[in-house]
């Protein structure tokens, strides 16, 4: 995928991610529209790891990644923890075992770049940087290479030699890389990338407005058309409005068409309490107008709820990575965590009986918010030495 606003005589910039699941792509875009932004002369193109790989690999890294996240999260929980190993700079043997399977299935990426490769690499997913260290240290290739890591648990599969610079979400991310050998000048915490558009101001009025919704009433998101489910969400979304009778409830069904036809059936839907919303790439204006947000503790979704200071519900947390960043936001004060339809609900009711509480969670989501979008553009800008 190509800027279209690049000049023929721009530097090449690839950020290099995988389609499993929504976030890490999310993430590479978002950097791409700032750059494109700040400067339209740098090539960027988005490279999808899966779309370079055999398809019985894809199968089970991309198919086995959602397989095990909705129907064995257990299990996926227990490799997470088993895998997150070692804890120093030296690989174990079942690293290298794993490593050298993945160079084999991605051959074609490492064709791809010592035929055309580009003047820098950004990785927002955990694949490709040991494919390109391993090409760098037998001197096939000088291409330079950062990690943006999009996760506020940093796991060992995001170890990789040969990086020039990480870009970590949080503090507890840099220790982890101080064990595995990482020098501090290589590391800079800023957050997780998004979309440069939730930072720009919204006319909350306006947004009301347009898009039809109760002005006298709390507005609760609730993210239920991911790829990965979160639970019964029509359910949740009705009891929810019956405990409430001052809320109206905006569900995020994305394309899931049996969601949205079930949830336009229901009578709360009819008098406007509940509000249906299929795909959207407007989600910045509803959360500029909502009070409070249930999803999933994705690293991009989060990010984007504290760049508008909007106090989350996370719900049923698979053992992982969204169990870390659950329970990292718990910590923060900017989050609840709730599993079970009636948990989810009293969490979400709770919080709506208590403002006070609210406030100060919508400020702890204020204060933890960095500005990692612009912080990681400057840095390739940087790095790429051109002129903007």
């Amino acid at each position: 995928m190509s800027n279209p606003n690049s000049s023929a005589e721009g530097p090449r910039v690839w950020f290099v991610s995988a389609a499993v699941g929504g976030g890490h792509n999310s993430a590479a875009r978002a950097l791409m529209e700032q750059l494109a932004r700040e400067a339209p002369h740098v090539r960027c193109e988005l490279i999808d790891m899966m779309s370079l790989v055999p398809g019985a690999f894809r199968a089970y890294y991309a198919g086995g990644f959602a397989l095990a996240m909705t129907r064995f999260p257990w299990a996926y929980g227990l490799g997470f923890r088993l895998t997150n190993r070692p804890h120093r700079p030296r690989r174990s043997f079942g690293e290298r075992l794993r490593l050298a399977w993945e160079r084999w299935n991605t051959r074609r990426f490492a064709r791809e770049l010592l035929r055309d490769g580009p003047a820098l690499i950004v990785h927002t997913h955990f694949l490709a940087p040991p494919i390109v260290a391993r090409l760098a240290a037998d001197e096939r290739t000088h291409v330079p290479q950062a990690v943006v890591v999009t996760d506020n648990d940093v796991h060992r599969w995001w170890y990789s030699e040969g990086v020039e610079h990480w870009f970590l979400p949080n503090d507890d991310a840099r220790a982890t890389l101080d064990r595995w050998g990482v020098a501090a000048e290589r590391v800079t915490v800023c957050g997780i990338p998004i979309h440069p558009k939730w930072i720009a101001p919204v006319d909350r009025a306006k947004v009301l407005a347009d898009w039809r919704l109760p002005a006298d009433r709390k507005i609760v998101l609730l993210s239920g058309g991911t790829e990965f489910t979160c639970g019964p969400v029509v359910k949740i979304a009705r009891r929810i409005v019956a405990a409430r009778a001052d809320v109206c409830v905006v569900v995020l069904a994305g394309r899931n068409k049996k969601l949205l036809a079930r949830l336009a059936a229901t009578a709360e839907a009819r008098d406007g309490r509940i509000v249906p919303q299929g795909f959207t790439d407007r989600l910045n204006e509803l959360a500029e107008v909502a009070s409070l947000m249930l999803t999933k503790p994705g690293g991009v979704t989060t990010s984007e709820c504290l760049s508008k200071g909007l106090p989350m519900v996370l719900m049923n947390p698979v053992p992982g990575q969204e169990g870390a960043n659950a329970e990292y936001f718990r910590r923060a004060g900017t989050a609840v965590v709730a599993k079970g339809v009636g948990g989810i609900v009293r969490a979400a009711t709770t919080l709506l009986d208590d403002p006070e509480a609210m406030a100060r969670m919508s400020d702890c989501a204020r204060r933890l918010y960095r500005p990692a979008t612009q912080t990681v553009a400057e840095w390739i800008l940087n790095r790429l030495d051109f002129p903007r």
